[in-house]
């Protein structure tokens, strides 16, 4: 790794928030996070001593959102909609409930790019606990927020999925990335990737991210390493500055 410069380098928190790491609440829980949410608030506390940049990347979906089974008519959480399922739907005959905020062309359009959508149980709804950053972490941990996921019609993992997070960037003149949160097969691994083919320098930071599932999980591993991504641990980083 090479000399880490405080003003170069961003430090990235991708989706720590309660609906993936509050069992309590029963939205998408990522299971054993809390191992990691000590590291998290460390490496917000020693970037803010050093003035370092922070950005909060979070998920708000309206309730309305494509991803919620609850906006089906015949669908439970998990279950997956796909493209060939839908494109014979009519105005008069589809499975679309009436909480939707996307309407049927829309849901076709989605489907054809992607194939295949797994829909999940209501969670990350705007103004609700699950959007709230996960304890001890909180909002004047961080100098930016970004939030994804805010289109009814589109799923989106990435934090650069229709965000200003790559301008913002840009806008700091950054070219040295330390990202962590959930999940690492998920939304932080797609976050990384992106990062990389904009030729970031990408450090991930192993003790302060989670995965879903194992598998998926050495899959989104050995990719991200493909890609150029390191990885470091949080005790790592601090003598590396300059």
């Amino acid at each position: 790794m090479k000399k880490l410069s405080t003003k170069k380098s961003a430090f990235v928190s991708v989706d720590n928030t309660r609906t993936f790491e509050d069992k309590n609440l029963n939205e998408l829980y990522v299971s054993e996070w809390e191992q990691a949410a000590h590291a998290s608030k460390q490496i917000a506390d020693i970037c803010k001593t050093y003035g370092m940049l922070t950005i909060n990347v979070l998920e708000e979906h309206p309730i309305g959102h494509v991803s919620l089974a609850a906006n089906y008519t015949d669908k439970n959480a998990f279950d997956c909609i796909t493209y060939d399922e839908v494109k014979a739907w009519t105005e008069e005959n589809n499975g679309i409930g009436e909480r939707a905020e996307f309407t049927l062309p829309e849901l076709k359009k989605f489907l054809s790019e992607v194939g295949s959508q797994v829909l999940r149980p209501d969670h990350s709804i705007q103004k609700t606990p699950g959007v709230e950053l996960t304890p001890p972490l909180q909002a004047s941990d961080f100098d930016i927020k970004i939030i994804k996921g805010t289109d009814a019609a589109k799923e989106a993992y990435s934090g650069f999925d229709e965000t200003t997070l790559h301008e913002t960037l840009q806008k700091k003149d950054i070219d040295q990335i330390f990202i962590w949160g959930v999940a690492t097969d998920y939304c932080v691994g797609k976050t990384a990737l992106d990062w990389a083919d904009l030729w970031y320098e990408v450090y991930m930071i192993t003790d302060a991210v989670k995965g879903v599932a194992q598998e998926t999980t050495d899959k989104m591993i050995e990719l991200l390493t493909s890609k150029g991504i390191k990885f470091i641990h949080s005790e790592q980083f601090q003598k590396f500055l300059d």
